[in-house]
């Protein structure tokens, strides 16, 4: 359905854009820049929050491709499984979606990661389509994909997980507390089970000089270099990022759907309300109670 993609839009800019400095103090921190305090300090270094924001183009303009994959995905697989009400359903179509939204959150987070560790004199550009044209520029087309797999291996879990404790905690409440409760809860659980492989991902895509030859090869080297606590570095600023973007994700979501339930069903019912006689200000105040807009 358009819906799904539509919905999806939009809720995907509103978690980019509640989410996105902390996403930034996360990529410093996994990087092993400092600890969070010391990374915080240099983000908001000049007093605004143009630091924390860099690299939010990319993310923000291809977040209309990946949300509208991921909910368009999840909704048209979840509808085609019988039973598409069960949570098992939720999960393989979860777990689906994950996998091919990587296609394109793949590359887009590779050029945030890039433009969030950019130092002066780099030559990395801030726009999205500049820094993009940049790496391929300077590595070809297979330089942009770089860590495609370690985001598949990260996402399709993770959105399996994201969809399913979703479902569980609003079944039967879909109010917007609860929503907003609901999906940064999801999001948080799908961050902590699989953060040791987003490490993995973001030192990957971030590594300009070569010095890992694939993910695998990654990780050894951060474990023999940093201990194992590397993989957990960063973890407490992504777990509030997670419930904060997230809870926004899904608020607009569900606004969105309702929204659209609110349209039709006026745009249904018109032809009905001017036969019966019913005044428009009865049918609007039981519709907007029904969908609780």
């Amino acid at each position: 359905m358009a819906l799904d993609f539509v919905a999806g839009c939009i809720g995907g800019c509103a978690g980019i854009i509640a989410g996105h400095p902390l996403d930034t103090l996360k990529v410093h921190v996994q990087s092993g820049r400092g600890s969070a305090i010391e990374c915080t300090k240099a983000l908001l270094k000049g007093g605004t929050l143009a630091t924390a924001y860099r690299g939010v183009g990319a993310p923000l303009g291809g977040i209309a491709v990946v949300n509208a994959i991921v909910f368009g995905a999840y909704g048209n697989t979840r509808r085609s499984l019988p039973n598409s009400n069960s949570l098992s359903a939720h999960a393989i179509a979860g777990s689906a979606a994950g996998a091919l939204q990587s296609f394109a959150c793949a590359p887009i987070e590779l050029v945030k990661t890039r433009q969030q560790l950019a130092q002066p004199g780099e030559g990395m550009p801030t726009g999205a389509w500049s820094g993009a044209r940049h790496i391929i520029r300077t590595g070809g087309i297979r330089a942009l994909f770089r860590g495609l797999g370690i985001t598949i291996a990260r996402d399709s879990p993770a959105f399996a997980i994201y969809f399913t404790s979703y479902e569980v905690m609003t079944r039967g409440d879909q109010s917007v507390a609860r929503v907003f409760t609901a999906g940064g809860v999801a999001g948080m659980l799908s961050w902590i089970l699989l953060y040791p492989i987003d490490v993995v991902k973001s030192r990957l895509q971030g590594d300009v000089v070569g010095r890992y030859a694939g993910a695998w090869d990654c990780f050894v080297k951060s474990v023999r270099a940093d201990r194992w606590k590397c993989m957990s570095r960063g973890l407490g600023a992504v777990t509030l990022r997670a419930f904060i973007s997230n809870g926004a994700c899904f608020t607009a979501v569900a606004w969105t759907e309702r929204a659209w339930q609110h349209y039709a069903a006026q745009a249904s019912v018109t032809p009905l309300v001017r036969a019966t006689g019913i005044s428009d200000a009865m049918y609007n105040d039981h519709v907007e109670r029904y969908y609780d807009i």
